[in-house]
This record gives C-alpha cells, sequence and structure tokens, in this order.
C-alpha cells in the first residue's frame, strides 16, 4: 500500500506540475498579447514575487499531489464511500456535486483562514502577492493546504465519488484556479454576474487587492449569501464586458 501510494503520489504531483508549468506560460503569452486593456490591476507585481510564487507552488503542490494520491491509494483499498457506477451521468453527478461541496468547503475553510490569529500564522503567505499573477495559485504554506486542499483527500468519505472524476476536479480546480490568479479578466459575460454564479477573473483578485471579500472558489453564492461579495464585483465585470 506505501509503494502504491508513493506510486500515485509521483503521478498526480508530475500531473500537477505539468499543468502549473504548461498553463503558466500559456497564459503569460496570452496576456502580453491582451496588454493593458483587460489587466485588473495597474500596479505591476514585482519579479521577485514571481519568483517566490514559483518556489513555494512547486513545494506546496507537493502536498496537493499527496492528499489527492493518498485518496486514489484508500479507495482502491476499500476505504470511503463506494463509488457510483460508472457511466456518463454518474461521473458528470458527482462531478458537479464535488464542485458544489468543495465550494462550500472552500469558502467558510477561507473565510476561518481569514481569521486574525490563523491569518498571520497560515494564510498571510498566500497574500503577500497583492497583484496576483498565474504562478501565485499554489503559493501556500503547509497548513493552509491542510485546511483548504484536504478536501481532495477526504471527499472519498464525504461523495460516492470515483477517483478518476475526483482527479478530473483537481484538474479543473487547478487550471481554473491558475486563470483565476492571473490578473486579467477573460469573461466578463453575463454568466459570470448576478443572477448567475460563475466568477470572472475579478472576483478572486479583488480578494487580493481587499483581503476580507470574495472568498468562493467556483461560484459567488455564497459569497452574495453571506454578504461578503465586494459591492462593486458585478459592475466591475458589466465594465469590462463593455470594453
Amino acid at each position: 500500500m506505501v509503494l502504491q501510494l508513493l506510486e500515485y503520489w509521483f503521478y498526480c504531483y508530475s500531473m500537477l506540475v505539468a499543468i502549473y508549468v504548461l498553463l503558466g506560460l500559456a497564459v503569460v503569452q496570452l496576456n502580453r498579447r491582451l496588454g493593458q486593456q483587460k489587466k485588473i490591476q495597474r500596479r505591476e507585481p514585482r519579479a521577485g514575487d514571481v519568483r517566490r510564487d514559483v518556489r513555494q507552488s512547486l513545494l506546496s503542490l507537493l502536498t496537493l499531489s499527496l492528499f489527492l494520491g493518498a485518496a486514489i491509494t484508500l479507495q482502491q483499498a476499500g476505504y470511503g464511500w463506494r463509488p457510483l457506477a460508472p457511466g456518463w451521468l454518474n461521473n458528470g453527478l458527482m462531478f458537479l456535486l464535488s464542485l458544489v461541496v468543495f465550494d462550500t468547503w472552500f469558502y467558510w475553510g477561507h473565510r476561518l483562514l481569514h481569521w486574525r490569529p490563523l491569518y498571520r500564522r497560515i494564510h498571510a503567505w498566500h497574500h503577500r502577492s497583492v497583484t496576483p499573477t498565474v504562478w501565485s495559485n499554489n503559493s501556500d504554506t503547509f497548513l493552509d493546504n491542510c485546511i483548504i486542499q484536504s478536501y481532495f483527500l477526504l471527499a472519498i468519505f464525504i461523495l460516492p465519488i470515483a477517483a478518476p472524476v475526483l482527479v478530473a476536479h483537481k484538474i479543473f480546480d487547478q487550471v481554473t484556479g491558475m486563470v483565476g490568479h492571473s490578473g486579467y479578466e477573460y469573461s466578463p459575460g453575463p454568466l459570470s454576474r448576478f443572477p448567475w454564479p460563475l466568477l470572472g477573473v475579478t472576483f478572486h483578485d479583488q480578494h487580493h487587492q481587499k483581503f476580507h471579500c470574495n472568498y468562493a472558489t467556483h461560484f459567488s453564492w455564497w459569497d452574495r449569501l453571506m454578504g461578503t461579495l465586494d459591492p462593486d464585483y458585478d459592475s466591475k465585470l458589466k465594465a469590462f464586458s463593455q470594453q
């Protein structure tokens, strides 16, 4: 079981690092072509900030891949809920349900990390990037990941989700998280504004600017319901869509 865990850990880490590097380079090239028109902040990130985020992210991805690899190993050993029978309907249902459950997990865990005693000791590192870049997404401490990303270890005990579906969710989360830190608004359409729950890049960029708003990751409904959505979010997105 230990050897199997190490094998899955290696595979998951290789996959996440490949996504981090390749998507990061692609987004950097795209942003250069877009220029200033789609840039959310006027402030430019410092080169030292980018190097710091890359170093920390490569370490942080070790923890994320361990959680995911451990979930696969445990499920194959018979732990957790028995996954639903494979099929497009069941897999699609579990993927969507996992998005919803993780969004709730992320929102409340993220708000907890902004509680002053925990923020200073655990989460402040991530907010050293006031102007985030695509490289900032995984720049987290170990304890930060234990609170937020441990979902991908515990999901098999929460949902009857098959390991490939959980991996697909993690890939989706990795891609959307990196794009959400990119600093450029790509999707200011109506599906990212009230009354629809999807998120534009502006959503998380405002969180890095103001710290005490926009805590969710996939959807806006928890922030709208709890009054933690930045009041300028919808209007900022609408302004981008009119450019």
